[in-house]
């Protein structure tokens, strides 16, 4: 059997997918820097592409963009129920690349944080980095404030829109900061001993992975391969994944992709 597999916001969740496609016997073709989903949907509708690796609350909004609950049982739920006949999800991935409140390790001991609730309890000493959406967003301020009690002042919210990135990233380190809107894979948490608050009350939305296939090419072949790949793949993972492609080993995708299905036993056929 053939599957494509396009690319995803981060592109090393497509390689392991497809070199444990290849040693499971499927020919698989890439399409790579296909873009967005307005165009990624279509493709997959008109059978150019047959599977692209998703973002489980994204795919949804997507579909249902007035939909509220941000735990991941709803979410797959309403999924099954909002996407067309032609198109299924398989199994979500415990993997995860969602929206965090993230703070040093210094700063978690010195406080005694466990979750976003215990850093409510600082909340006029906290200054935050974050996209300027971050400010209007429902999860963004007027959800931890709303479900943690978490009340950033205007003077003590810091705007870098670099999506959790390097310069927000070094805003925490220094100090310049208390916390920080980071992604839950980014490579720098481990890299720089950050520590990602618990979000108990699911403030954020599920972003766990989730294969989006045409149904039509749905098997239950297709189903072993992914699900034993899904249940593998951890957020920690994912965050190696991207350390590993953007950090100093400078690894390609492909090579670092290589390297998670040779440790993970899928450099050989799933049964």
């Amino acid at each position: 059997p053939r599957a494509r597999v396009v690319a995803c916001p981060h592109s090393v969740i497509c390689w392991p997918s497809t070199r444990c496609f290849q040693a499971s016997g499927f020919d698989v073709g890439r399409r790579m820097g296909i873009g967005s989903r307005e165009a990624y949907i279509p493709a997959l509708k008109d059978h150019s592409i047959d599977l692209v690796p998703e973002y489980i609350g994204n795919l949804l909004l997507y579909f249902d963009p007035d939909f509220k609950e941000t735990v991941l049982e709803a979410v797959e739920l309403q999924l099954y129920k909002s996407l067309p006949g032609d198109l299924s999800i398989l199994t979500p991935s415990p993997a995860s690349d969602t929206d965090t409140v993230t703070v040093t390790g210094a700063t978690a001991a010195a406080w005694k944080l466990k979750t976003i609730a215990d850093l409510a309890a600082h909340s006029a000493d906290v200054k935050f980095a974050a996209p300027s959406a971050f400010q209007s967003r429902p999860a963004g301020l007027a959800g931890l404030r709303q479900k943690y009690g978490l009340d950033i002042a205007a003077g003590n919210f810091k705007i870098v829109n670099d999506g959790g990135g390097a310069v927000t990233v070094r805003a925490l380190v220094d100090g310049t900061v208390t916390a920080a809107n980071v992604f839950s894979t980014s490579p720098s948490i481990a890299e720089h001993h950050l520590v990602v608050l618990e979000d108990p009350l699911h403030n954020f939305l599920a972003g766990n992975i989730v294969p989006l296939v045409n149904s039509q090419k749905k098997s239950d072949r297709l189903k072993t391969v992914l699900d034993a790949v899904s249940a593998k793949l951890t957020t920690a993972g994912l965050a190696e994944l991207n350390a590993a492609v953007s950090g100093n080993s400078g690894l390609d995708p492909d090579q670092a992709a290589r390297r998670w299905v040779h440790d993970n036993g899928f450099d050989r056929s799933v049964s």
